[in-house]
């Protein structure tokens, strides 16, 4: 087949016409290149390498219906069509005619007219017009329309009694903010059934989102002095571009009753209290009568109590409700007062009970309930307030009004002497607890350092909010730490030196005990040579000594002091040391 030309334009597409019917399907594909003779107008920046899906097409109204739910979006699709012609083009089981008036007339479609980069919307599909000559189209995401048939309480329903509404939600995608939509009313109900007496108009519709939007239609019914029978009904049809446009979504069937309706909904809320204290809970308790068993209600806070108030930081929430019998229901609602351990003036709070959603209409408000500030007081006891080298004190901390679980901090305090972490077995100053029902406990063990201090160590230990460096909300009891060190030898009866006793360091340098000191080795000159004995039989290992071993070969090699170790597993203290010695 030659490609098009501009002087064989309306030939080629009356050709493609009349010998449709040979082709394997009535879309074909292309490139715009094989095309573009065709057009009379077309849009900047068309490639001529991208695909066309060719529509054959007949230019009858009576029998063109070519079905493009298979053309994905994006795709670029050409009606090769001559003025006069009409296509009805099928989409999603329906069928939508199009009209071509002229070379350069554009696509009517609803009455309306679209030419060169204008978009108009078929079905769930937006098509862009990138040339004209015919009409090539580009399909995108159309809009998507769904529709909502809701009572007074926000619950869906296919019934309204004469003189109640019902609430149309219309929730959209690709449409536009501030779109104007159409309805019109089908079914039995006349438009004297309505209160603004019509059955059609226009609205708004809502952005939500970066594509999402929403508009809510209510209808009222008149209540009127007649009975009809069978019940009327009506149902709403959205349509686009007027009140004649294209259905794009419809409501299910609504009938409307002329007998009296059912008694309206009824609403109490009582409170456990009136007056609480931080830290403490109100149950709020809903009493209904005609809501319905599982009905979803709403709360909110009335009050200038902020969401950190509240243990779950929220002023909001939701509940549904429990039927009790025939025509009633329950439900609780608790409320926890967080303890934010500040002082504040008496505040207070409702809960107003809405219908629909948090900004919903209020149905019922709660008496109001006072929360008291809550003061925390902080004091600390010790087990005794003189403690030997090797031993331990244990200061217990209780705590008003903190919430179990609630961490606090602890420093230490030199009082006298030097304190420092050397001085704890933990080789810590400072650290945290926690409060569970009101107290904690915080235990300080003091490590046996062999030196004998020459001012008497004591401290204190001071309790502190937020941080180790927070504010200070107690301390202690002046502790006294008594020294139990000895000098070396002070065990000595002239046959034996000791004993002193020496830690198992495990390897650990906190641990770690200074034999260099306790043997008073400083006393020998330098470059003398001594011997060193390691028991490791048992439980004994090298390990078990290895940090106390390395502070002793540290502190010797510094003054030039060789040593000779002699290790031994089978506690044989006469044997091992029959070696010579350097």
């Amino acid at each position: 087949m030659p490609k098009p030309t501009l002087q064989n334009r309306r030939y080629f597409k009356e050709f493609l016409k009349r010998y449709r019917d040979k082709f394997t399907s009535r879309i074909q594909n292309c490139q715009v290149g094989d095309i573009s003779a065709m057009f009379s107008q077309s849009t900047a920046g068309l490639s001529s390498t991208a695909n066309v899906n060719l529509l054959l097409i007949s230019g009858q109204e009576y029998d063109d219906n070519i079905n493009i739910d298979s053309i994905p979006d994006g795709s670029l699709i050409y009606f090769p069509a001559n003025s006069g012609d009409y296509i009805n083009v099928g989409l999603n089981s329906l069928r939508y005619q199009l009209y071509f008036s002229s070379e350069d007339g554009g696509i009517t479609f609803d009455s309306t007219t679209y030419g060169l980069n204008d978009t108009f919307d078929i079905g769930t599909k937006s098509f862009t017009v990138k040339a004209l000559g015919g009409a090539l189209v580009e399909s995108n995401d159309g809009p998507v329309y769904s529709l909502s048939s809701l009572n007074s309480l926000g619950i869906s329903t296919n019934l309204v009694y004469e003189g109640d509404s019902v609430n149309f939600v219309i929730e959209t995608q690709n449409v536009s903010a501030g779109s104007t939509l159409y309805f019109t009313t089908a079914g039995i109900a006349t438009h004297a059934d309505f209160t603004d007496n019509s059955l059609t108009g226009s609205f708004n519709v809502i952005g939500t989102g970066a594509t999402t939007g929403i508009a809510t239609l209510v209808r009222t019914l008149v209540r009127d002095s007649i009975n009809e029978y069978p019940d009327e009904d009506f149902k709403i049809e959205i349509r686009t571009s007027s009140i004649t446009g294209s259905i794009v979504a419809e409501s299910n069937l609504i009938y409307i009753k002329h007998s009296d309706p059912p008694p309206p909904p009824t609403y109490t809320v009582g409170v456990s209290t009136t007056v609480i204290d931080e830290g403490q809970s109100v149950d709020f308790t809903l009493n209904t009568v005609n809501v319905g068993d599982g009905t979803t209600l709403y709360f909110n806070t009335a009050s200038s109590m902020e969401a950190a108030d509240f243990s779950d930081n929220s002023l909001t929430g939701s509940f549904n409700i429990v039927g009790t019998g025939a025509t009633t229901g329950v439900a609780t609602v608790t409320r926890t007062i967080a303890n934010d351990l500040s002082l504040e003036d008496t505040e207070s709070f409702a809960l107003t009970i809405r219908t629909g959603s948090t900004s919903g209409p209020v149905v019922a408000t709660s008496a109001s309930v006072s929360v008291n500030d809550v003061v925390p007081t902080v004091s600390i006891s010790e087990s005794t307030t003189t403690v030997d080298e090797g031993s331990s004190v244990t200061f217990t901390i209780t705590a008003t009004g903190f919430p179990s679980g609630t961490t606090l901090y602890w420093t230490t305090y030199q009082e006298s002497g030097t304190i420092t972490a050397s001085d704890f077995t933990d080789s810590a100053t400072e650290g945290s607890f926690s409060i569970s029902s009101g107290t904690g406990t915080v235990v300080r063990s003091i490590s046996s350092d062999r030196l004998t201090e020459s001012i008497a160590e004591s401290f204190k230990l001071e309790i502190r909010r937020d941080s180790t460096s927070g504010t200070i909300v107690a301390t202690s009891e002046i502790i006294t730490i008594n020294d139990r060190s000895k000098n070396i030898g002070a065990n000595a009866n002239g046959l034996t030196f000791g004993p002193v006793q020496v830690n198992r360091d495990n390897g650990s340098t906190s641990l770690a005990s200074d034999w260099y000191t306790i043997c008073d080795i400083d006393t020998l000159p330098e470059g003398s040579s001594i011997a060193l004995f390691i028991d490791t039989s048992g439980s004994m290992t090298q390990a078990t000594i290895q940090a106390s071993y390395d502070l002793l070969v540290e502190k010797l090699n510094a003054k030039n002091i060789t040593i000779t170790s002699v290790t031994n597993p089978n506690e044989d203290w006469i044997t091992p040391f029959l070696v010579d010695l350097p």
